[in-house]
């Protein structure tokens, strides 16, 4: 599972933490149709975009805060997407193996595991800060399969951005989309599609997977 957009409903109060990092640091610009395609990147990735005449340590200070920033904003507000509850109850209920793999810092995802719902139905994540290459590589998709000791083609991903999508189908995994963030045009390389994630259906899910799998 991705984790902001997906399982946390986080995306205006991360577009928040940028708004407030802009106010501080006069050198960092970035507008929301950017910020939208950015999801699911890296804050090094996203600074090198958008400041590559910056210096390292100066993008990597400017990482540091906006994560500070948004802990603060996010913290005893945290809030599950909606919808997605039910279906990890089912997921549990079944016992299928979870793991969060997500380009969201380990401080912010430690964070939700222990102040949210998401402790209930994971104890495991891999963060981008431990893979060589951020979405859209597949890397830490190959390492979450590789922590839950299940070939990439033996998973299914659940992603709300292309970036994740593309990470996703690139590490030979099945592909479950929800159009959080993104439209559903921009989600299409994707092997199931759901608008939000109260369609998502385990039984109908499973089935797409084995159909699939069987090609």
């Amino acid at each position: 599972f991705d984790n902001g957009g997906v399982l946390i409903d986080s995306c205006e109060q991360l577009w928040l933490s940028w708004q407030h990092l802009m106010k501080e640091e006069a050198e960092v610009k970035i507008d929301k149709e950017t910020f939208v395609k950015a999801l699911g990147k890296t804050n090094a990735l996203i600074f090198r975009e958008i400041a590559p005449d910056v210096s390292e340590e100066k993008r990597r200070r400017w990482s540091i805060r906006r994560e500070a920033i948004f802990r603060e904003i996010v913290r005893g507000n945290i809030e599950l997407l909606p919808g997605i509850e039910p279906f990890l109850k089912s997921l549990k209920k079944a016992k299928i193996p979870r793991i969060i793999a997500s380009s969201t810092a380990p401080e912010n995802l430690e964070m939700y595991l222990a102040s949210s719902p998401l402790g209930h139905y994971f104890d495991s994540y891999v963060s981008a800060e431990e893979t060589p290459r951020s979405k859209p590589f597949p890397d830490i998709f190959i390492a979450a399969a590789e922590k839950l000791s299940l070939p990439p083609e033996e998973c299914i991903v659940v992603e709300d951005a292309a970036t994740g999508v593309e990470a996703g189908k690139s590490a030979g995994c099945f592909v479950v989309a929800i159009g959080t963030t993104h439209t559903k045009e921009a989600l299409q390389k994707c092997d199931l599609y759901y608008p939000t994630a109260h369609e998502l259906n385990l039984e109908t899910i499973l089935e797409a997977f084995e159909k699939w799998r069987s090609l």
